[in-house]
Parts: C-alpha cells; sequence; structure tokens
C-alpha cells in the first residue's frame, strides 16, 4: 500500500509569551552518552511518615554536552563577576 504523502510543514511566526522565572535548586544531574538531564526542585521536608527529605520537582531539562560546556563557561563567568563585585563592596583589611 503507498504511504500517504505528508503536508509540508510551514512555520508560523509569532511572538513567545514571557517567561516566568521559577527560582529552584540543582536536585539532580544524570549524565548520558549523548546528553545530560538537569533536574530542577526544591528538597523539602516530608511532613507525613516516614518524616524523610523529599524532592519536589519543578523542571527537567535536557542538554547536550556541547550546551553544557557553553553553560559551564556562562556560569564561570557570571560567577567571576559576582566575585569581584563583593570583593570591591568589602572594606579593605587593616594590619593591627
Amino acid at each position: 500500500m503507498p504511504r500517504k504523502k505528508e503536508p509540508p510543514i510551514k512555520e508560523i511566526p509569532g511572538t513567545y509569551p514571557a517567561i516566568s522565572p521559577i527560582f529552584a535548586n540543582v536536585v539532580g544531574v544524570g549524565a548520558q552518552v549523548e546528553v545530560v538531564v538537569l533536574d530542577f526542585g526544591f528538597v523539602t521536608r516530608n511532613y507525613s511518615e516516614p518524616y524523610d527529605i523529599e524532592d519536589k520537582q519543578v523542571a527537567s531539562i535536557c542538554m547536550t554536552w556541547d550546551s553544557i560546556k557553553d553553560l559551564n563557561k556562562s556560569l564561570r563567568l557570571a560567577l567571576e563577576d559576582h566575585s569581584k563585585e563583593l570583593a570591591s563592596k568589602r572594606p579593605p583589611k587593616t594590619k593591627k
């Protein structure tokens, strides 16, 4: 039986909705052969038995290894800038 010819896919330009920030911690990193999975969420206390610590996951992001390298570089630069800013705000040490 011959296959049906699928219609071409058309991109429809549009505006994307504003993205609200989600504040979370990294609760897991899954390194695989082709991708890295970053799990974001909150580590909270479970107030029902057995009263263990539990993760409340809010997002899971899959990235390629090249994207992870770019993220690593961007985070290092952000940390360096933040450290420089903190150092400039600290009062100088004085010798007694």
